[in-house]
């Protein structure tokens, strides 16, 4: 008899530890997709913000220095997380209605599309070009002062012999910064974004000037 009962108190034993073995399963199961479940909420707001950042620009109202705007961000994106985070690319494109061409440079073709890459070079290149002839001086004052001079205070200022050197790089500093407030100034519209399905990030924008 009591052999009997130590079997049933150990019996006992062995079912309430299964049991209790059990509810901490289920327990850990339910912890654990909890855990996966606000993983995913947190994945999906991240992937959120990220494309807001972008999605602001869906409209018809941009300006190029909006476009200017995205390619410097993209550009940026495409370097510090695509390259080194294993993120997709972002792929853009934009068709002008109009080139430009300063000095007979042709820095936009209507006939062409530019990434995100080639129009921050063209932006860049510009600026560089205003800043370094705007630099430049001539008795004493910067291209970028003489510019707005008339032809006769160029004369007095620095004489017969330089005065078409200058006339020439005026012509330069204001065709090349006549340039760049063209190219911020344009109007566009964005045609087309579409998401990488995997990870739902933005991964194409297109636009188009007005």
């Amino acid at each position: 008899m009591e052999n009997a009962s130590k079997a049933l108190i150990i019996a006992g034993s062995v079912l309430i530890a299964i049991l209790v073995i059990s509810l901490l399963v289920v327990f850990y199961n339910n912890i654990k997709e909890f855990q996966n479940a606000n993983h995913q909420v947190d994945i999906l707001e991240q992937i959120s913000e990220f494309n807001k950042q972008y999605d602001v620009y869906y409209r018809d109202n941009l300006f190029g220095s909006d476009i200017l705007s995205i390619a410097n961000k993209v550009v940026d994106y495409n370097i510090r997380e695509s390259n080194t985070e294993g993120y997709s690319r972002i792929e853009t494109s934009v068709k002008f209605k109009t080139g430009i061409s300063p000095n007979g440079e042709k820095l936009i073709d209507s006939k062409k599309k530019y990434n995100a890459q080639e129009l921050n070079k063209i932006s860049q290149n510009l600026e560089k070009k205003v800043t370094d002839i705007g630099k430049e001086k001539y008795a004493g004052k910067t291209i970028s002062a003489l510019s707005g001079m008339r032809d006769n205070q160029l004369e007095e200022l620095i004489g017969k012999d330089k005065l078409q050197e200058v006339k020439a790089k005026n012509r330069s500093y204001l065709q090349y910064k006549s340039a760049l407030t063209e190219l911020k100034s344009k109007t566009f519209k964005a045609t087309e974004f579409k998401y990488d399905k995997g990870t739902a990030r933005i991964s194409l924008m297109q636009f188009e000037e007005i």
